[in-house]
């Protein structure tokens, strides 16, 4: 794994432990996105909530 790929892993890792806080902390949030049915509507939520999380970490 290159250095970008670990910073890119270690960013999206960061992301996905900042959305389970909110979510946690935030319970109309929670429902928003257990109501997601597929990877694309968590996308699509999770990106109008301001993260970036649709790309793998070698794919940056």
């Amino acid at each position: 794994m290159s250095d970008k790929d670990l910073s890119n892993f270690l960013k999206k890792i960061e992301q996905l432990n900042q959305i389970a806080k909110l979510i946690k902390n935030n319970p109309s949030k929670k429902v928003s996105l257990s109501k997601c049915k597929n990877h694309y509507e968590v996308i699509k939520l999770t990106t109008e909530w301001g993260f970036d999380i649709g790309k793998r970490w070698g794919e940056y």
